[in-house]
C-alpha cells in the first residue's frame, strides 16, 4: 500500500480540492444511489492486501527469498491498479538487491525482471520519463543475457512511451519489429492493442476498430479480465467519436461495473471520467459535475496524477460551458501545478543520455555485423583478388587521376557556391533595404497627409471663423460660423478614424475575436473555443489595450496553425480583481522550454505586454501541449475614457 509519507504529502498539496468536493461526494451518495451508471467514492484506497501475501514477505530472511515472496504481491497491486504500491515496494527490492553480497550474474536476473515490473508501474503513472529511464536500464541487461523474451517486453514497452508521447511513427515502427519478430502470440496480441490506439488517436476509426476487436477477442478467450476491459474501453471511445454516443455510454458503463467487481480500480476511474465527457456533450451539467468530482476524489486517494489532469481538464471545460470562468480558471491554475510536478519528478538529462546510448550501442552493433560480412566476403575474395591485382595497377592509377580531377572540381563547385550565397545575401540585403524605405516612404506620406489636411482644410476653417468673429460687422452672422464649425468636426472625426480602426470603436471586443476566429472554422484546421468573463467589463477596456490584445491572439492563432498540429485550441479572456487574464492553451505537440529559441513573434508578444506592466509566462513540453498566461493590471488609464 501507499506509505503514510506519500498519503500525507498528496493530502497536503490537494487540500483545498478534497474540501471542494467533499460537498459534492455527500450530495452524490443520495443523487446517484438510484442511477445504473452511479460512481462510487471512497474516504481511503478501497484495496486491502491480503494478510497472506504480507506475511510471506515479513517471513523471508534473505534477498533471493524476499524478491520470491513479493512477486504475488507486485501482481496483485498492479491487477488492480495500485501502482503507487508496486513502485515503493519494487524500489525498495532494488536498493536491497544492490546491497546485497549475491554475485553480479545473479543481481543482473533480478534486476532484469523488477526494471521491467518498475517500468510498467511508472509508465501506467504517466511518468514516462522515468519509466523509459528503467526500460533503457534493463532491456540492455536483458540483452547481455541474450534473454529474447525480456527483450521483447523492454521492446513493448518502449514502443508504449513512443505512443504515450504521441511520436507515433517511432511507435508503430517498434511495433510493426515485435511483429515481425514473432514467436510470442500474447505480444502479438498486446502490440494490436496498442496499434489500435495509436489509431484512435490519429482518428483512424476504421484501423482503431479493426485491431482493438483482434485483441479482444484475444484477451476474452485467454480470460484476461482487464486486458478485455481495456479493449472494452478503447471500443466505447470509437463508438463515441463514431457520433453513437449511447453506445459509447453503454460500453462505458459496463467497464466502471466489471471494473469494480474485479477491483481494477485504474479502469474504473477512466469509465467514470469518460461518462462524465458525455454528460458534458449532452448538457446534462449536474450530474456530469456529481460524477467527475468523485471520479476526482478516487484519483487523489489513489494518487492516480495522469487521471487527476484529465478529470481537472473535464471540469474545467464544465465550469467554462455553464459560464463559471472564475473556477474554470481556479481548475487551469490547478492542472498547471500538477503538471508542473510531473516534470519536477523526472529527471530530463539522465534519461535523454540513456536513450542516446541504446540507440548508439544498436547502431554499433549493425555496424558490427555488417563489418564481419564484409570480412568474410573478403576472405572469399581474397585469392582471386590476389590474380588481377597487376592488371587493376593501372586502373587504379586513372582512377587515382579522376579522382583528383573530381576534387579540383568539387572545390571549384565549393567556392562558386559560396560566391553564389554572398551573391543571394547582397541581394536579400538590399531587398530589405528597398522594403525599409517603402516603409519609411509610406509613413512619411501618411504624416503628410495629415498635416496638409490639417492646414489646409482644418487649419483654413480654423483661421476663417477667426476673421469672422474678430470682424464687428458679421457679429449676426451665427449661421455661417455653425456650418463652418460642424464642417471643421466632420474633418476632425474622419481623420481620427483614419488613425484609430473604427472596429475597436463600434464592435464589441469579445465579438470582435469571436469574428476573427470563425474564419478558422474548416476542416483541417484546430478546434477554437473563446469565452470573455465578463463581457461586458471587457468591452470596456481602452482601445489602444484592445489593439493590442487583438494582435497577440493573432500571433498565438498564428503559431499554434503553424507549428503545434495542434486539434484543440482553447482562449480564455477573464477581467477579475482588477486584472486581465489571458490563458491560452494547445493540445499540439509542444516543446522544451529549456532548448526552444523564440522567434520574432513571442518577442513582439512580450514587447505588447510590457507596454501595459504585464507579465506573460509559457507552460509547455514536448507531447504535453502548451499552456500561455498573460495577465494585465487595469489601471484607470486603461478604460475608455
Amino acid at each position: 500500500m501507499i506509505t503514510d509519507a506519500i498519503i500525507l504529502t498528496r493530502t497536503r498539496q490537494n487540500k483545498a480540492w478534497v474540501l471542494l468536493f467533499a460537498v459534492l461526494l455527500a450530495i452524490s451518495c443520495s443523487c446517484l444511489a438510484q442511477s445504473e451508471a452511479a460512481f462510487t467514492g471512497y474516504g481511503e484506497v478501497p484495496v486491502k492486501t491480503p494478510d497472506s501475501l504480507l506475511w510471506k514477505v515479513r517471513q523471508a530472511t534473505d534477498i533471493t527469498t524476499k524478491i520470491t515472496a513479493t512477486e504475488p504481491l507486485l501482481a496483485f497491486h498492479a491487477a488492480h491498479g495500485t501502482t503507487d504500491s508496486v513502485i515503493v515496494y519494487t524500489r525498495q527490492l532494488i536498493d536491497s538487491l544492490s546491497l546485497s553480497s549475491l554475485p553480479s550474474a545473479e543481481k543482473h536476473l533480478f534486476q532484469v525482471s523488477l526494471y521491467l515490473t518498475l517500468a510498467n508501474a511508472y509508465s501506467e503513472e504517466g511518468l514516462y520519463d522515468e519509466a523509459l529511464r528503467f526500460y533503457l536500464q534493463g532491456i540492455r541487461m536483458a540483452e547481455s543475457l541474450n534473454n529474447k523474451i525480456a527483450v521483447n517486453d523492454y521492446k513493448l514497452g518502449i514502443a508504449n512511451i513512443y505512443a504515450a508521447r504521441k511520436e507515433y511513427n517511432k511507435a508503430i515502427a517498434a511495433y510493426n519489429d515485435l511483429l515481425d519478430t514473432g514467436g510470442d502470440i500474447q505480444i502479438e496480441h498486446l502490440v494490436y492493442e496498442r496499434l489500435g490506439a495509436i489509431f484512435l488517436e490519429q482518428k483512424d476509426l476504421s484501423k482503431a476498430k479493426q485491431y482493438t476487436g483482434k485483441a479482444l477477442a484475444f484477451f476474452r478467450q485467454q480470460h484476461q479480465e482487464k486486458k478485455e476491459l481495456q479493449a472494452k474501453l478503447t471500443l466505447g471511445i470509437i463508438e463515441e467519436l463514431s457520433q453513437q454516443s449511447a453506445n459509447a455510454y453503454s460500453i462505458y458503463n459496463e467497464v466502471k461495473n466489471d471494473a469494480l467487481q474485479h477491483r481494477f480500480f485504474d479502469l474504473y476511474i477512466s469509465a467514470g471520467q469518460r461518462m462524465g465527457d458525455l454528460l458534458i456533450t449532452k448538457k446534462e451539467y449536474d450530474n456530469a459535475k456529481i460524477l467527475l468530482s468523485l471520479v476526482y476524489a478516487n484519483a487523489l486517494q489513489w494518487n492516480n496524477v495522469e487521471a487527476q489532469l484529465k478529470v481537472l481538464n473535464s471540469l474545467r471545460n464544465l465550469y467554462a460551458a455553464t459560464g463559471d470562468y472564475k473556477n474554470a480558471y481556479a481548475l487551469m491554475t490547478q492542472y498547471m501545478g500538477i503538471s508542473r510536478e510531473v516534470l519536477n519528478r523526472q529527471n530530463k538529462k539522465e534519461i535523454n543520455e540513456l536513450e542516446i546510448k541504446y540507440q548508439t550501442a544498436r547502431k554499433e552493433k549493425e555496424i558490427l555485423n555488417k563489418e564481419n560480412e564484409l570480412n568474410h566476403q573478403k576472405t572469399v575474395k581474397y585469392s582471386l583478388l590476389i590474380g588481377f591485382l597487376v592488371i587493376l595497377l593501372p586502373v587504379i592509377g586513372l582512377l587515382y587521376m579522376y579522382y583528383q580531377k573530381l576534387q579540383t572540381q568539387s572545390k571549384l563547385n565549393a567556392t562558386m557556391e559560396e560566391m553564389n550565397r554572398q551573391k543571394i545575401a547582397a541581394l536579400l540585403k538590399d531587398k530589405e533595404l528597398e522594403l525599409l524605405k517603402a516603409s519609411v516612404s509610406g509613413q512619411e506620406k501618411e504624416r503628410k497627409r495629415i498635416a496638409g489636411e490639417l492646414h489646409d482644410s482644418i487649419g483654413g476653417n480654423l483661421a476663417a471663423i477667426k476673421l469672422q468673429l474678430s470682424d464687428p460687422t458679421r457679429v449676426n452672422r451665427m449661421e455661417s460660423l455653425i456650418r463652418q464649425l460642424d464642417d471643421t468636426y466632420r474633418q476632425v472625426r474622419d481623420l481620427s478614424h483614419d488613425l484609430v480602426p473604427q472596429k475597436f470603436s463600434n464592435t464589441g471586443f469579445a465579438d470582435l475575436i469571436t469574428g476573427y476566429i470563425r474564419q478558422f472554422d474548416m476542416p483541417g484546421n484546430a478546434v477554437i473555443t473563446f469565452h470573455a468573463f465578463p463581457a461586458e467589463e471587457i468591452d470596456r477596456i481602452g482601445t489602444s489595450l484592445k489593439v493590442e490584445l487583438y494582435k497577440i491572439i493573432q500571433e498565438l492563432i498564428t503559431n499554434a496553425q503553424k507549428h503545434s498540429q495542434a486539434s484543440k485550441v482553447e482562449i480564455q479572456l477573464t477581467q477579475l480583481d482588477g486584472v486581465l487574464k489571458l490563458l491560452f492553451e494547445d493540445d499540439g505537440r509542444g516543446f522544451s522550454l529549456e532548448t526552444v529559441k523564440y522567434g520574432i513573434g513571442f518577442q513582439n508578444i512580450r514587447e505588447r505586454v510590457k507596454l501595459f506592466d504585464g507579465v506573460f509566462s509559457i507552460d509547455s513540453f514536448p507531447s504535453r501541449g502548451t499552456v500561455i498566461d498573460i495577465e494585465i493590471p487595469l489601471n484607470p488609464k486603461c478604460y475608455e475614457a
